[in-house]
């Protein structure tokens, strides 16, 4: 009989450890960008901290309470202080303060961006930003917002805010990605809750209504229950996925901010999916056709960070041996270079330049949609752009020779628009 209550106190002692989650905050933050965030069509530059030394970590659950297995999390306290269960209404915490002078002034300040969404001063601020560039036309991600802040002060001035506020190409200043679907307001304690956008949240009681429990539903019941062994915060969103519009291959910023309004206490917290920041392809995108004029192959991602290399696949060939390295795209009817052939562009000028030995013969071509005359003055046309742009960086004249083709030499089938697309180029021959 003792056997069985040992091995029964063992069985719940096991089972209850693991439907806490689990916290880790040993590690950097460009550990837990680079390694727990980053998925697939990302590339990332240096990673920068801003906050008190416990409030970034990484998690990990078993269990299906807050939707999201593993990933980031930052807190506006310690991230040890997220361990369930939830035995508390009101639990705060705090990190502590880097020894960085610097560090410390900014963190008296808040943040601007956090400070200009809630209309106040943030505190307890922890922020992690970076460079990225994505080589898909989607920026994706999923996570959720939590806070102790939840249900007593839904309306009040103490208000925890976070934002995903990204700038790059396309963007005017810089915008918040921490928004519900209507693409314009801001995730926060008074923006969602349990009486404003109540689709989107999910309250986490200590003490559930008995009443409420058997009207529920067997599942709903398991779900609040996981929930309430996972994690202290007494409120949370449903997993939400920003899905954004970006160009491929461009650089872009992006900073992940959170921070207490107005005072220090009862914290707050944002989960990140890890292995979900990622870019993806979608043929409904605004940029999906700029997909087309990509060669992976050639680009050079330390470029369009501002390291400048040299291009590998050209300067293993030898000299004299004839090789294509990549076509330049155009749209239908133009001429004119896009800001993804010109990336491309700018690293072979730097390689010409660099090896004045060689030479460069562009090819011209267009689809078969239109006359042959003038298909054959377009090809030549999309030819002396490529030239004219290389000239302007320093690429001399006399190293580049072109023909046009008009519709010739097709590379994909003419019948669809996928294949004219392909066919609408400038092959590059160096020689």
């Amino acid at each position: 009989m003792n056997e069985l209550k040992v091995l029964f106190f063992f069985f719940f002692t096991v089972s209850f450890s693991f439907a806490q989650i689990r916290i880790d905050k040993s590690q950097t933050a460009e550990y837990y960008v680079k390694k727990v965030l980053l998925g697939s069509g990302i590339e990332v530059g240096e990673v920068k901290h801003i906050g008190m030394i416990g409030g970034l970590g990484k998690f990990e659950t078993n269990q299906k309470g807050i939707g999201i297995k593993k990933g980031i999390v930052l807190s506006t306290g310690n991230v040890d202080s997220i361990i369930g269960p939830n035995n508390s209404s009101g639990s705060t915490s705090y990190g502590t303060l880097p020894e960085s002078k610097q560090i410390q002034r900014l963190l008296r300040k808040g943040d601007k961006d956090l400070n200009r969404l809630c209309r106040g001063k943030t505190t307890d601020i922890s922020v992690i930003e970076f460079d990225f560039v994505p080589t898909k036309n989607i920026l994706e991600f999923k996570y959720v917002f939590a806070s102790e802040e939840y249900t007593e002060y839904v309306g009040s001035q103490y208000n925890d805010v976070f934002g995903f506020f990204i700038s790059g190409p396309g963007i005017k200043n810089k915008i918040n990605l921490a928004v519900l679907p209507d693409e314009k307001t801001p995730i926060s304690v008074n923006n969602v809750n349990h009486k404003t956008n109540k689709e989107y949240f999910r309250e986490n009681k200590r003490n559930a209504s008995v009443i409420k429990n058997i009207f529920s539903g067997k599942e709903k019941r398991n779900e609040n229950r996981e929930l309430r062994k996972n994690i202290q915060f007494d409120g949370l969103t449903t997993v939400l996925t920003v899905h954004y519009d970006v160009i491929p291959y461009k650089k872009y910023h992006i900073k992940i901010a959170i921070g207490d309004e107005m005072d220090y206490i009862y914290d707050s917290g944002v989960f990140i999916e890890g292995g979900s920041f990622s870019s993806t392809i979608d043929t409904s995108g605004k940029h999906y056709a700029t997909l087309e004029t990509f060669n992976s192959k050639l680009i050079n991602i330390d470029s369009i960070f501002g390291k400048k290399t040299l291009i590998d696949s050209i300067a293993t060939e030898p000299i004299n041996e004839k090789f294509e390295i990549t076509d330049i795209y155009f749209s239908p009817d133009s001429h004119a270079l896009s800001d993804s052939a010109k990336v491309q562009l700018d690293l072979l000028a730097d390689y010409l330049v660099d090896n004045l030995s060689f030479k460069c013969m562009l090819s011209g071509y267009t689809d078969n949609i239109g006359a042959q005359k003038y298909n054959q003055n377009l090809s030549e046309q999309r030819a002396i752009s490529v030239i004219s742009y290389l000239i302007s960086k320093s690429v001399d004249r006399k190293r580049l020779n072109y023909i046009g083709n008009n519709f010739a030499n097709p590379k994909s089938d003419n019948t669809s628009e996928e294949g004219r697309a392909k066919n609408r180029r400038v092959e590059i021959i160096i020689e």
